[in-house]
């Protein structure tokens, strides 16, 4: 039996191939740059052809996108995907699609309490429901309810939601965002294209009036936002501030709406590079700053995941029950 878990991301797509006969048959984490592939038909061929496959009997990928009549659009990539048009040019008998924080929020059972840090301790109830939520190609969320003991993730595009100012700091912020897009989402600010953005926004505030070319000469990658704020750059550092209090912000929304006792984990790959930011006591403030319902969010704990196979571990979950269910 061979079963193939992928979590497709933006910038990385990561994949595990499990043989039962043999399980040092292929390493645990097989890792491309999507990218570099056409279509994500192109890049399983690829991945068949590199690992010397014929054939697949379950697989489950994990996509950043909403998955409708087992197809989707990806959000991050211009790849169109379908599960029949996946069988046709690839040799695999069952193929599951499931969102990628779905993938995630299953993932969260087989982590390890060296995968996570508590970032806010709150009140843990066993018998309480998960919220999982990531920042990194894109905004992630993903409600996990509970029955039984037993935890079931819904999907969502919750990070698609309209951005709210709380200050006049950000106030400015969506002024400017609104000058560059018609609508400007959370995802938009916490991303890696929203912390470039948060870089560029900073500079220009800091120019007076902004010097010719400004907009351009800025753009740099996220990394290089990271690594500009990490040497003392101080657009940089104000950038990975302002990243930082709008995502408390947006993670103390979300617990408004789905209430999560059995612990909010912070995945993507953005927020495991800032962790000494995030475990800070101005993310927790901002998390915390929701008025009257302050005492309502303050019972729901935070854990920051650092271990970033959580997807793919999640995707080769939902793969081995796939399986299962067909035989």
């Amino acid at each position: 039996m061979l079963l193939l878990g992928g979590d497709i991301g933006g910038t990385t797509s990561r994949f595990h191939l499990k043989d039962s006969g043999d399980e040092s048959r292929f390493p645990e984490v097989i890792s491309y740059p999507s990218g570099d592939f056409s279509s994500f038909y192109a890049l399983l061929q690829h991945l068949f052809e590199q690992h010397n496959v014929a054939h697949v009997d379950g697989a489950c990928f994990g996509l950043p996108g909403p998955i409708v009549d087992k197809q989707v659009e990806l959000t991050n990539l211009p790849w169109s995907i379908c599960v029949d048009e996946i069988k046709r040019q690839i040799s695999i008998t069952q193929v599951e699609l499931i969102n990628d924080f779905y993938a995630a929020a299953l993932g969260v059972d087989l982590l390890t309490p060296a995968d996570y840090v508590c970032v806010y301790e709150g009140q843990y109830d066993p018998k309480g429901n998960r919220l999982v939520i990531g920042a990194g190609t894109g905004l992630g969320v993903a409600p996990v309810y509970q029955i039984g003991g037993c935890f079931y993730p819904q999907s969502s595009e919750g990070g698609h939601m309209d951005f709210a100012p709380l200050n006049q700091e950000q106030e400015d912020l969506l002024d400017w965002l609104h000058s560059h897009s018609d609508h400007v989402s959370y995802e938009n600010i916490l991303s890696g294209s929203g912390l470039e953005a948060l870089y560029r926004f900073c500079v220009q505030r800091k120019a007076s009036p902004p010097s010719p070319g400004s907009e351009n000469m800025t753009r740099v990658s996220a990394a290089e936002v990271h690594r500009l704020a990490l040497s003392g750059d101080r657009a940089a550092e104000e950038a990975v501030r302002l990243f930082v209090n709008i995502y408390g912000e947006f993670v103390g929304n979300a617990a408004l709406i789905w209430p999560a006792r059995a612990g909010i984990y912070l995945a993507g790959g953005i927020a495991p590079r800032i962790a000494k930011l995030i475990t800070s006591p101005e993310f927790v403030s901002f998390f915390l700053n929701k008025g009257t319902m302050r005492p309502l969010v303050e019972k729901m704990p935070v854990y920051l995941v650092m271990n970033d196979m959580m997807g793919l571990k999640g995707a080769m979950l939902m793969a081995q029950r796939l399986f299962k269910e067909q035989v």
